[in-house]
């Protein structure tokens, strides 16, 4: 798995150890412009043997088979710390489904604000059981074939992204245009599981901070960054995904003066 040098992202998600490796291996990488890793300077040789002083690794206790918001908080006070040797740090959290609540909550904390250096990266085989507002800030991983990975990059395949594009893309067509083309999102979007959902809103939400950038006084725009915001939030209290696709659709929906 190569990155591109400069368009790290602050925060990923992934599946696999190996890959949560790698992904610390290209972050303190040596290489200031290009592909990451080299897998030839001294940092990625120090990555490689787990001994790289930016690189940190928090998992659950076994003791209590969670990861605590007390391990979430000591991380914190290293973040703001400048690195030791790399450009940057990586952080690195095993079993992120495993931290409860509170540790969520706190690790959300500091993804709303991060420091320039420091990256996350959380491995879970169940990003599901993250909170959505987790999950909107990190840039998800599939371990599928891959040949470079950007700072901007949502990597997925398979015929439930396809569906999922084709509705994002449906829905920002119909966004202050067609009010039948939204209905018929509301529809289609009922029909997912949170999982699908979840994956829904995030792309949805790309693409609208994307467009937000270009088109700032877009008042379609505008309102749907802040509805996306507060349909994920329900999504993380378990609020059934009609009641909030129906929201969400309601509240775009075009008003004729």
């Amino acid at each position: 798995m190569i990155f591109d040098a400069g368009r790290l992202s602050h925060a990923y998600i992934v599946s696999e150890s190996a890959m949560a490796d790698t992904l610390a291996m290209a972050v303190v990488c040596g290489v200031r412009d290009g592909d990451r890793p080299c897998l030839r300077c001294v940092h990625c040789e120090k990555a490689s043997r787990h001994i790289h002083p930016d690189i940190a690794v928090v998992g659950k206790l076994e003791d209590k088979q969670i990861v605590t918001v007390d391990q979430i908080r000591l991380l914190k006070k290293d973040v703001y710390v400048v690195p030791n040797e790399a450009d940057q740090k990586a952080y690195i959290v095993n079993d992120a489904e495993k931290m409860n609540e509170s540790a969520q909550s706190a690790i959300l904390r500091i993804l709303e604000e991060p420091p320039a250096h420091a990256v996350f990266i959380l491995c879970t085989e169940n990003p599901a059981a993250l909170l959505w507002t987790v999950r909107s800030r990190c840039v998800e991983l599939k371990t599928h074939p891959i040949t470079k990975i950007s700072g901007d990059t949502d990597v997925e395949s398979g015929d439930d992204r396809s569906d999922i594009e084709e509705i994002v893309s449906d829905f920002l067509t119909a966004l202050g245009r067609d009010n039948v083309m939204l209905i018929n999102c509301m529809f289609r979007l009922d029909k997912l599981d949170r999982l699908a959902f979840a994956c829904f809103l995030d792309l949805l939400r790309e693409k609208v901070v994307m467009s937000l950038r270009e088109n700032s006084s877009q008042k379609e725009l505008v309102d749907a960054e802040s509805i996306l915001f507060k349909a994920g939030e329900m999504l993380d209290f378990y609020v059934n995904i009609g009641h909030i696709s129906g929201m969400i659709c309601s509240s775009l929906l075009k008003v004729d003066n």
